[in-house]
């Protein structure tokens, strides 16, 4: 089994992260209370589908960063 040795990634760029995505907090946040309010019956693939969305967008926005 291999271990890569990556260094710890710095608060520094954490914290730009964080920065750089302030725009899409309020619509993970909606996101969010859509998926935890919908009804049960809602296939589990529509009720998360926003969530999804939010999870690609930053995970795209995280490899342009780095």
């Amino acid at each position: 089994m291999s271990c890569q040795n990556t260094p710890p990634k710095r608060p520094r760029d954490a914290r730009r992260f964080v920065e750089k995505t302030s725009w899409l907090r309020p619509y993970t946040r909606w996101a969010t209370r859509v998926s935890l309010n919908s009804p049960g019956w809602l296939p589990s693939a529509v009720r998360n589908a926003p969530l999804k969305l939010s999870s690609l967008i930053l995970r795209g926005y995280h490899q342009v960063l780095k």
